[in-house]
C-alpha cells in the first residue's frame, strides 16, 4: 500500500483522464464489495486517512477538470483503490481489476502487483480477543 500511495504522490499522471479512465460501469460493484468487507475500525481509519493524505498532496482543484465533479472522482479512485490493495485476496479479482486497472494503465507497478500477484488475505477485523 506504501508504494502504490507514493506512486500517487510521485508519478505525473494526466488525472483529468484519468476520471474519464475509471468510469465504467463495474465501479459501484467493486465499491460496494469494499464496503461490505469486515474492516476493523483501526485498519479502516488508518487506510482512509492515508489515502486522503495522498490525494490532498496532490493538489488538485475543480477548476484542473473540464467537469468539476471529476476531482471527486479521482478522489474515489485513490481511496478505493487503496482499499483494494489493502484487502488484498479478500477482496473479489473482478473488483480489484476495476478498481486498480486505470492505475496499471498509468505504470504504477505496484497495481500491477496488487493486481496480478495480489497479496494473500489479509485480517480486516480484529479477532475477537480484539475487539475492545
Amino acid at each position: 500500500m506504501a508504494r502504490f500511495l507514493e506512486e500517487v504522490r510521485t508519478r505525473q499522471i494526466d488525472w483529468a483522464a484519468h476520471a474519464e479512465l475509471v468510469d465504467n460501469p463495474g465501479l459501484l460493484p467493486a465499491m460496494t464489495a469494499i464496503a461490505e468487507l469486515p474492516w476493523a475500525p483501526r485498519v479502516l481509519d488508518a487506510v482512509d486517512r492515508a489515502g486522503l493524505q495522498t490525494f490532498g498532496s496532490l493538489g488538485l482543484a475543480r477548476s484542473d477538470f473540464d467537469d468539476p465533479l471529476s476531482l471527486g472522482d479521482v478522489k474515489v479512485s485513490v481511496l478505493s483503490a487503496v482499499k483494494a490493495i489493502a484487502a488484498g485476496g479478500q477482496l473479489a479479482i473482478e473488483h480489484r481489476r476495476v478498481l486498480l486497472e486505470p492505475y496499471v494503465a498509468a505504470g504504477f507497478e505496484s497495481a500491477a502487483t496488487a493486481l496480478h500477484e495480489g497479496p494473500g488475505p489479509q485480517p480486516l477485523a480484529p479477532r475477537s480477543d480484539e475487539r475492545r
